[in-house]
């Protein structure tokens, strides 16, 4: 079958998900902040993480609360859930270009934040220009994947020191950069130890989902995705999760979400990446933006399996998807612009809010009924 008719069957299953799906329960509500939001972040970023414990948040939250923050000229803007209801926490800008708090180390590539779970920290580094795509803004990718682990210290002493780290890069190759800002660390074979995952992209036959494992004491490329197919087809991330509840860790990401926009999952599964599912018509990514994270998993109705709250293809409206045996949209919930500066979701059940950082720097909640 051809990449044409592919598409336009696809196409024609995105419609029919659109048709069937029901109208929206949610409430849509633009947020009065005093300033335009530059990019929002989600609770699972370094960022809003690490604003948890930051001075610059004056109000201070319980450990363990989830957060999501903005910010842009003129101020900054954390929010979380308290019985039910979105509350705000304002906290003061740096008067800088860019976030308030630093993403990453000095030595990865401008634009990126890196992640960290126990032990590990991992980041974007070795900054390349041959592949000229500049699907993220500003034409540079990263040519190696930093890997640092903590090491536990041996013996007993009564004096503070250091904590030996292992620092490990690994090449994406002459003939492919990865294009990506952050890498997402996922526990996808349930051993207690994170795999990265990160957008990979072939000169010659674009992006491709690649999994980076650790066996033995090395780190390793273990699976990747087929790439696109073509020079500068690229793919996003949606969410990781077990969306099925079938106990194997899902990845929903979005193909080419400039053009076509196919929603895929892919399970993960003894090493192995496969597809599951796929259907045409989303987009979690404006061209040339660094906000990555425009959508986001959460179980909307309680029952224990999370959903994707992901936009349409134009991006101005949030469709609420089940992919638990299959793409079945609940509901569209039409928006005042299109999503473009961030999606981020707190709360479950019932008490689920949604954030959405709008192209022109509006921010919006949305809510159920």
């Amino acid at each position: 079958m051809s990449n044409r008719n592919r598409a336009r069957i696809l196409g024609l299953a995105g419609a029919a998900l659109a048709a069937s799906a029901a109208p929206a329960a949610e409430t849509v509500a633009p947020l009065s902040l005093g300033f335009p939001i530059e990019e929002l972040r989600g609770p699972s970023s370094y960022f809003a993480r690490s604003l948890a414990t930051s001075p610059l948040l004056q109000d201070k939250q319980p450990e363990g609360r989830e957060l999501a923050a903005g910010w842009g000229a003129g101020g900054g803007i954390a929010f979380y859930v308290e019985n039910g209801e979105l509350r705000q926490a304002r906290f003061a800008s740096t008067g800088v270009d860019g976030p308030p708090l630093r993403e990453a180390p000095g030595d990865a590539i401008p634009g990126s934040r890196m992640q960290t779970a126990g032990p590990l920290t991992v980041f974007l580094s070795a900054p390349r220009t041959d592949y000229r795509h500049a699907v993220l803004g500003d034409g540079i990718e990263a040519g190696q994947i930093t890997i640092s682990e903590r090491q536990p210290l041996s013996g007993v002493v009564f004096e503070p020191r250091p904590v030996p780290t292992r620092v490990t890069t690994l090449s994406s190759g002459p003939e492919a950069v990865f294009e990506d800002l952050e890498p997402r660390l996922a526990d996808l074979d349930g051993d207690g130890r994170p795999e990265i995952l990160v957008v990979k992209s072939y000169f010659e036959k674009g992006a491709a989902l690649a999994v980076i494992a650790k066996t033995g004491d090395g780190w390793s490329i273990a699976a990747e995705t087929p790439p696109l197919g073509q020079p500068h087809r690229w793919l996003n991330v949606a969410a990781i999760a077990d969306f099925d509840g079938d106990g194997k860790t899902d990845v929903a990401l979005v193909r080419s979400p400039h053009l076509e926009g196919v929603l895929q999952v892919w399970s993960w599964d003894n090493g192995r990446l496969t597809l599951k599912h796929e259907a045409a018509g989303y987009s979690n990514h404006a061209l040339g933006s660094t906000a990555l994270d425009n959508a986001a998993a959460v179980d909307v109705n309680g029952d224990g399996r999370p959903e994707l709250v992901v936009p349409t293809l134009d991006r101005r409206a949030l469709a609420v998807v089940s992919l638990a045996g299959g793409i079945r949209e609940i509901s569209r919930i039409p928006l005042p612009g299109p999503v473009g500066k961030g999606l981020a979701v707190l709360g479950s059940g019932k008490d689920w809010h949604a954030l959405a950082g709008l192209e022109d720097g509006r921010l919006v909640a949305v809510k159920p009924r």
